[in-house]
């Protein structure tokens, strides 16, 4: 019985089996005492009765056979029962048998009064004990649900009421995770918003006072193209912010399902690069892609290629012109490993630790163009596929991303 295997059930039910064992105990001696007073009293009785027989001088054979005599007849009945001795008459007639009365019930009732005590006693203390571990366990759900679960319902013992303190704390668990994803999503959200409405300063700024330069000069065609084509371009910064933020924060907010399958690493590469290699020999630089053709990565191919595209076009950003960035790749039986390395102006050590963070723009860029979201939006997509992305640099010599996925739990799934 679980109930048996709490400490203080237990407890208190050997005291209840040695409570009984005592008093059985106790009633054997008393009925053997009782029963050495009756004999007494009745070895009293008979040698009064011999005696008193004996000075009528009724002959010591009759006494004898009356003594051993176990038959009764009418005329003895009635005898007895003309000196008022029936057995209706009170005990109190006889006092050797109402001594031997008083005598045990007070031997009785004091034995039953002490079982009593004790018993009364230890029920007592087995009821605070529980009541005081109810009172203990209230008071810390209570806190449980106010949000405070800094304490802990008891578990150090067996039994049922412990078994149910461990499905509580349990609970509490998943309560506690659940409040906090609940701070951590309200969190997330008013970070989102923040960042939303930093960025979206600018260009509606830029927006507003494009606007009031064509409103003010709107005879001159010239000044309305220019700030058209600003506007234009404006817009386009805004668009490209908005839809970057989505989605980092729907991946970090985990609504966003990855359907993973194979692809040749080749063409995964080829199709990230494909828009950047234009701009690559516009402005002077080379994509280099060095891998085996037929090695597969499992991966989302529409997501991962960004991830690939936006580390590419962060190593052009950072690489002059006459530049090269390159592209490798290598599979091992547990992971897919994917580096893109250039040759540009590497990342300093402050900067290094922050290049992962949204809108994080280093001193040393300058007047480049970027958002401050491709190195963030690629490490969630890769994050949220179960891989790692890192970066190493040396200042002055180019920086190296690397992508590595996991291949091992694939091939098992597959």
């Amino acid at each position: 019985m679980n109930m048996m295997q709490e400490k203080n059930t237990r407890e208190y039910f050997l005291f209840l089996s040695g409570l009984a064992g005592v008093f059985v105990i106790l009633a054997l001696v008393l009925s053997w005492f009782h029963g050495r007073e009756t004999q007494q009293i009745l070895f009293e009785r008979e040698q009064i009765f011999v005696s008193s027989l004996m000075e009528q001088g009724v002959s010591h054979v009759s006494i004898a056979r009356a003594l051993g005599s176990a038959e009764t007849t009418a005329e003895g009945a009635e005898l007895l029962r003309q000196i008022g001795h029936t057995q209706a008459a009170s005990f109190r007639l006889f006092p050797s048998i109402d001594r031997s009365v008083r005598l045990f019930g007070a031997a009785a009732a004091g034995t039953v009064g002490i079982l009593a005590i004790l018993l009364l006693g230890m029920s007592i203390r087995f009821l605070w004990k529980r009541e005081t571990l109810y009172r203990q366990a209230e008071g810390i759900i209570t806190r449980f649900s106010e949000g405070d679960f800094r304490s802990h319902l008891p578990q150090t013992e067996n039994g049922s009421i412990y078994q149910l303190f461990s499905a509580v704390e349990e609970l509490a668990v998943a309560l506690r995770a659940q409040s906090e994803k609940e701070q951590q999503m309200k969190a997330f959200l008013r970070n989102t918003i923040s960042d939303i409405s930093h960025q979206l300063k600018t260009p509606l700024a830029a927006l507003h006072m494009y606007t009031e330069i064509i409103m003010q000069e709107p005879n001159h065609a010239e000044t309305v193209e220019r700030f058209s084509g600003k506007i234009m371009q404006s817009l386009e910064r805004i668009e490209a912010l908005v839809q970057a933020l989505l989605k980092v924060s729907r991946i970090d907010a985990g609504s966003i399902a990855f359907h993973k399958k194979w692809q040749t690493a080749a063409g995964l590469v080829e199709s990230a690069a494909a828009d950047l290699s234009v701009r690559a020999h516009r402005e002077e630089k080379r994509i280099v892609m060095e891998g085996d053709a037929s090695q597969m990565i499992f991966c989302d191919k529409e997501w991962t290629r960004e991830a690939v595209a936006n580390l590419i076009k962060n190593a052009l950003d950072h690489t002059d012109a006459g530049g090269t960035v390159t592209v490798s790749w290598e599979c091992s039986p547990a992971m897919f490993r994917l580096s893109i390395a250039d040759d540009g102006c590497g990342i300093s050590e402050e900067d290094i630790s922050h290049v992962f963070k949204r809108f994080y723009r280093s001193k040393r860029d300058g007047g480049r163009q970027g958002l401050g979201l491709g190195l963030p939006l690629a490490k969630s997509i890769v994050e949220g596929q179960g891989g790692i992305l890192s970066v190493s640099s040396t200042p002055g010599e180019g920086a190296v991303f690397i992508l590595m996925l996991p291949t091992e739990a694939a091939k098992r799934s597959s």
